[in-house]
């Protein structure tokens, strides 16, 4: 299982149990009798060593390598978190000053500035206990932090383009504070205090190959599926938990079957299939487990994505009796109410009546949302065929300007050479020369105003027909809006006679009762006895009731009214903003282009300058 003869594997010593013999029959040590003391020195090896050895296997390692290399942006210039405080500053600042000797010294005032050039940071053995400074580093992709005193991951959330972080050897009890870590491909636990590891806290590191979680506390062996997550992994370190006893080889190898690495030795295939035999039936449990997971991972998605669609079209719970719900819960005086004979079929008449107004309401919001996008999707075709368009246009009258100048160039160029060979013998072919260069740049001034005139006319009338096509797309928006806004509102409408209808009920069912002498309190609840008590607090309690469900429709209808109508303001806005934005951009470009283009003729002809 563990061939050390086969070419390309490395050739390590065994990996020993509590007791001294060696945790498989399937972990071959190449014959080589190592004992016990090596064996704990390999488990307590430095993280530097380690990680060394690591960064070997990483490099053999088959799959994709993303480029973790990115431009670092500029960020803002300001420190976010108040001041470093003097120790760790000075910490810092020691640090950078070795390993990057190049960089100014690190103070409060140039933190950001200064860290926003750093790439690969080593702060091990400097007695940290915090990491809440690391915010600063904002383009950091290798990160070593081990034997310090850190007990938990906190702070490393701006460091997103991390691909390398060292935690050995330090306090950490819990694996957390990783979930911006998407870029992450190696990551150092080992000599900790970790005693579990939670699956939830893994799931952000979608790239993650090489994970070593050696000498730490992790006890229960089942810990190991939460590494299945990890889709990537290719080498972990496990040896020197308490879960390591002779089983635990196959039970990971069964478990993690794209594994490559266990405990720095090259997993074979044989091994592999060895484990998966052994432990079958556990895994297909898992994978059972982990599909119906993934299930309820997608229908909860697609709630999401249909919860989102409703928002957008303003309809958001109508169709699924929220809203009669609201209109009772909480309501005792209803709750007496429903006591009396013949209320159930009243009351699910209503209920069904009136969440089939709202399922209308629903379903033609959903429709109108449909045409409101179509309508959406026309202004983009239009506004994108009119700036075609006009670039195509744009492109014609930048080319002829260019060969213009590219004549203007050469002609001055001719009349330059000229005038250095005459060596200024000729004072008339001189003059004549000056003359000829005059009337050239007077003809290429001429010409080049006219295609910046042309150019940015062409801009104006690319942003008046762009006003144009919004506003026109104003009104038909506008006029989509309003004519659901009219349907939903009729619709709503017969959901408020629904409601006298139901008012209207009630008043004659509770009428029967008044006659027939009220409610003895003997045999009622007491509420009971106190609605019927007397005319007025009857009338009271059902004019509440009728009063409470028209302000819900009422409200419903609001907000339906001023969700719309926001949205339709904020989205004509936006695109006008991004309009005005380009026709902004524009203009300076074509400014900056003729003015690049006077500069470039300008220096081609220095008989104007002398």
């Amino acid at each position: 299982m563990w061939n050390h003869a086969e070419e390309n594997e490395y050739d390590m010593p065994d990996i020993v149990g509590g007791d001294g013999d060696p945790v498989s029959d399937n972990l071959e040590g190449g014959g080589n009798g190592k004992d016990l003391k090596s064996a704990v020195n390999l488990c307590q090896e430095s993280s530097t060593s380690l990680m060394t050895t690591v960064s070997s296997l990483r490099a053999q390692l088959p799959g994709k390598r993303g480029d973790a290399s990115q431009k670092a942006g500029s960020g803002r210039q300001q420190r976010e978190w108040g001041q470093i405080g003097p120790l760790t500053l000075q910490v810092l600042s020691e640090a950078l000053g070795e390993q990057h000797p190049h960089l100014p010294t690190l103070t409060n005032a140039n933190a950001l500035e200064t860290c926003a050039h750093v790439t690969d940071l080593s702060l091990q053995f400097k007695g940290l206990g915090s990491l809440d400074f690391m915010w600063m580093f904002r383009v950091l992709t290798k990160l070593e932090l081990s034997n310090n005193s850190i007990t938990v991951i906190r702070g490393l959330e701006k460091l997103t383009r991390l691909t390398w972080l060292d935690l050995s050897f330090n306090q950490i009890e819990r694996i957390n504070g990783l979930s911006e870590l998407h870029e992450l491909e190696v990551l150092a636990l080992h000599n900790n205090q970790l005693d579990r590891v939670d699956r939830r806290s893994l799931l952000a590191l979608s790239k993650l190959q090489v994970l070593t979680l050696a000498n730490n506390s992790i006890s229960d062996i089942k810990d190991v599926r939460s590494l299945r997550v990890l889709e990537e992994l290719a080498s972990v370190t496990l040896a020197g938990n308490p879960m390591c006893d002779s089983r635990y080889p196959n039970f990971v190898l069964a478990h993690l079957p794209r594994l490559a690495y266990l405990d720095q030795r090259r997993v074979t295939p044989a091994a592999h299939a060895e484990a998966a035999l052994q432990y079958k039936s556990e895994v297909s449990v898992v994978e059972a487990q982990e599909e119906k997971g993934k299930v309820k991972e997608r229908e909860a998605a697609e709630a999401r994505k249909s919860q989102e669609e409703h928002r957008r079209a303003g309809v958001l719970a109508l169709n699924d009796g929220s809203l009669f719900t609201r209109m009772f819960r909480g309501d005792k005086d209803m709750g007496v109410l429903l006591q009396l004979q013949g209320i159930h079929p009243v009351m699910t008449k209503y209920r069904d009546q009136f969440n089939a107004v709202c399922m209308k309401v629903f379903n033609a919001g959903l429709a109108h949302e449909e045409q409101r996008q179509s309508e959406l999707a026309l202004l983009h075709d239009a506004l994108h065929l009119a700036k075609r368009d006009a670039d195509s246009y744009a492109r014609g009258v930048v080319k002829k300007l260019e060969s213009q100048v590219e004549e203007v160039l050469k002609t001055a160029h001719e009349l330059r050479e000229a005038e250095e060979a005459s060596l200024g013998d000729d004072q008339e072919a001189h003059a004549a020369r000056v003359t000829k260069t005059v009337a050239l740049k007077e003809e290429f001034e001429s010409n080049i105003y006219s295609i910046t005139q042309d150019l940015l006319n062409a801009e104006v009338t690319l942003a008046d027909q762009i006003k144009d096509v919004v506003g026109r797309a104003r009104e038909e928006l506008g006029t989509l809006v309003g004519n659901f806004l009219e349907e939903a509102a009729a619709e709503l409408q017969e959901g408020r006679r629904l409601a006298y209808t139901f008012y209207c009920r009630l008043r004659e069912l509770t009428s029967k009762v008044v006659e027939s002498g009220g409610v003895s309190s003997g045999e009622a609840d007491p509420r009971a006895a106190k609605v019927f008590e007397g005319g007025d607090t009857l009338t009271a309690a059902l004019a509440g009731i009728h009063d409470r469900h028209l302000a819900l429709i009422d409200a419903r209808e609001s907000d339906l009214q001023d969700h719309l109508h926001q949205w339709l303001t904020d989205t004509l806005n936006q695109i006008e903003k991004i309009e005005w934005a380009r026709h902004r951009s524009r203009v300076e470009e074509i400014t900056t282009l003729t003015a690049r283009q006077r500069q470039l003729v300008y220096d081609a002809m220095p008989l104007l300058h002398d």
